[in-house]
């Protein structure tokens, strides 16, 4: 755990004040969505492998840093303890590399090219790889900080480093479906400079990462508190891997019971990158307390001192251990459920989940029990919004926890070109938002009486999300210029420099491209404007506004931001498919249903119409304009569960048909 001295803060400090405007070069997807096994007991195998927890090693472990003495990032002793963790994870049969990174992260403006100049560390992250023998992409991690700048850290990392070999020394024995990576990083003293780059780099590769969870500090519990517990914290985009792990942990070790932290969640750690880049991450350690650790950064922090509850470490490397195995074979819920709005029908679609059928749920109630993975639910009205989610049935009618939540409401596309000043509560009906305390505000508008604002407080704690959704609109292939511009000013603060604002765009509400990124204090209006040209020819496309900050809720800060004259304007070549007639759902025939490639499609209409065949995911593969009621050759698709839109100027009907060639 790091600890900045006061004139780096007030270094850091101004840099958030003057604040930083850029856009993002990496669009990962992410893991905001991820959701987890369902587990309700325990697992002989797996407490077979807890009961596996040593703590004379964790004991050993600790103390061969703990004599190396300071362990600061640019050292010798921090070059022989990654030496050391290299041979440890080989001699577990482990795959390893060394992850090397320069000190000094331009994530985090200039605070740590104070401290290093820069130069790339001697001692960079060991990476070591247990691989998934059936979803190898799909990765855990298990990590820590091995560097500590004022002494023998015993606590402060070399327990968290302790509880890493702990752990992967357990799991390497064992087969799992999903792989596994133990990540021990340098120079997260310096704030966070070695997973960085490393988060970076999971980004850029687009990585499936369902989890990380990071030991930093397990060893100490006051005295004067009696019965040991564990704390850990989560940040809004890890709550649900913290719903997980708080389960598992209080079933598997419920003599020393897991809580959350007090103050939300960690200030700091090798766990923040990962969540900037929207992975879900936790911070595993004992900072609840860290405010009266007698040892925190001081030459004590030994074992006996620092380190002085070993019941503790156990616990922690347990209920870390029981996760990682519960999450590395466990039945996951189907992922990436989205419902998808239109004029008269919401489209549902989530991953398949094998060997399994589906139940889904509207408003928590059971609307369907299906084998496909998609639903078209069209028993419903007009501008009334509907939660859904879904739960995976196991061939042994073994049912998963629910996927995440989403909400929809059919609604008319928004009319393009676009304009809203925000002048009356009206204007924020085009908008759906994650809380309720958006609103119109008079205060200083850019133009007119009012623009709107994300809260009527001036400060807010960290560990915040609020999300403002635009109404979803097309934009049609006949567009040959489109862009989205709006007035913005704000006041986004936070002591540990993680508060941001986005702006995201998505056409499946899975994946959100991120357009721009705005931090820090920006006190006079200024417009932005964007080009939305990548996203022509879409039938579904929507705009939303995140302002997120995570860590610690023990101070409040300013998160203020206003919006105003927002605009999506463009240019079009003037070419479009000419229909006219309304078309009805009951109209509508296409057999043979399934077929083997070749369909007849009858609408009744006597004009040219568009068709869309869209995927099970519901990405579009084909499209044909000018086509009149009667065959349609798809002998070029593949197998499987397709949808057929038919487009006319006044509404569309999809169908759903099966290929079988």
């Amino acid at each position: 755990m790091k600890k900045i001295s006061l004139s780096l803060l007030l270094l850091c400090s101004l840099n958030v004040l003057f604040g930083q405007n850029f856009s993002l070069n990496i669009n990962n997807k992410g893991n905001r969505l991820q959701t987890y096994p369902k587990v309700t007991e325990t697992n002989s195998a797996i407490m077979d492998m807890i009961n596996q927890v040593d703590t004379i090693k964790l004991e050993s472990d600790i103390q061969w840093m703990q004599d190396l003495g300071c362990r600061d990032a640019q050292s010798s002793e921090a070059l022989q303890t990654q030496n050391w963790l290299v041979e440890r994870f080989e001699d577990l049969g482990l795959e390893t590399y060394l992850h090397f990174f320069p000190c000094g992260n331009s994530y985090w403006g200039h605070c740590t090219e104070q401290l290093c100049n820069g130069d790339t560390l001697d001692a960079g992250n060991v990476v070591a790889i247990q691989y998934g023998t059936k979803y190898p992409d799909e990765i855990i991690i298990v990590s820590s900080h091995y560097d500590h700048p004022d002494g023998p850290g015993a606590d402060d990392n070399a327990s968290g480093t302790a509880g890493v070999l702990e752990t992967a020394r357990i799991l390497s024995q064992y087969e799992f479906d999903r792989t596994i990576m133990y990540v021990p990083f340098n120079a997260e003293e310096y704030w966070m400079v070695g997973s960085m780059p490393f988060a970076q780099k999971c980004a850029m590769e687009d990585m499936n990462i369902l989890g990380v969870f990071n030991y930093d500090m397990i060893g100490f519990f006051p005295v004067e508190m009696g019965d040991i517990t564990m704390s850990s914290g989560s940040s809004p985009i890890s709550q649900r891997l913290w719903e997980f792990y708080y389960t598992v942990a209080n079933i598997y070790i419920p003599q020393v019971p897991t809580f959350r932290f007090t103050s939300g969640d960690s200030y700091g750690g090798d766990h923040m990158p990962f969540n900037i880049y929207e992975y879900p991450a936790l911070y595993i350690g004992d900072t609840e307390y860290h405010h009266i650790h007698p040892c925190y950064h001081k030459l004590c922090d030994t074992i006996g001192n620092g380190v002085n509850n070993f019941k503790l470490a156990e616990s922690f490397v347990k209920a870390v251990t029981a996760s990682v195995a519960e999450l590395a074979n466990g039945y996951l819920p189907p992922q990436n459920f989205v419902a998808i709005p239109s004029e008269n029908n919401i489209f549902l679609s989530w991953d398949e989940v094998e060997n399994s059928s589906y139940k889904l749920f509207r408003d928590n109630i059971l609307i369907a029990e299906i084998d496909d993975n998609f639903y078209l639910d069209e028993d419903v009205y007009q501008d009334l919004e509907y939660e859904y989610y879904v739960i995976g049935v196991r061939n042994d009618n073994f049912e998963s926890d629910e996927s995440n939540h989403d909400f929809a409401k059919t609604s008319n596309s928004l009319n393009l070109p676009y304009h809203n000043d925000f002048e009356t509560t009206d204007d924020l009906s085009d908008f759906r938002f994650y809380n309720e305390e958006w609103i119109i505000s008079n205060n200083n508008p850019q133009s007119g009486n009012s623009s709107v604002c994300n809260t009527n407080f001036t400060s807010i704690q960290d560990n915040y999300l609020t999300l403002a959704e635009l109404n979803w609109f097309a934009i049609k292939d006949t567009i040959t210029d489109i862009s989205l511009s709006f007035y913005y000013k704000g006041n986004i603060s936070s002591i540990w420099f993680n508060s941001n604002f986005f702006v995201e765009i998505t056409t499946d509400r899975v994946r959100w491209d991120k357009l721009l990124k705005i931090n820090g204090t920006q006190s006079q209006w200024k417009q932005y404007e964007l080009s939305l040209n990548d996203y022509i020819d879409n039938d579904f496309v929507q705009i939303r506004f995140r302002l997120e900050a995570s860590g610690s809720e023990d101070y409040a800060y300013l998160k203020r931001i206003f919006i105003d004259n927002l605009k999506i304007e463009y240019e079009s070549s003037g070419v479009s498919i000419q229909t006219y007639e309304n078309l009805k759902f009951e109209d509508v025939k296409i057999y043979p249903n399934p077929s083997k490639g070749e369909v007849n499609i009858s609408t009744g209409l006597d004009k040219e119409y568009n068709i869309v065949v869209y995927n099970i995911s519901g990405n579009k593969i084909y499209e044909i304009n000018n086509f009149r009621d009667g065959k349609l050759d798809l002998s070029h698709l593949n197998n499987g569960m397709y949808f057929i839109r038919i487009n006319t100027q006044e509404n569309s009907v999809a169908k759903k048909v099966k290929i079988e060639n």
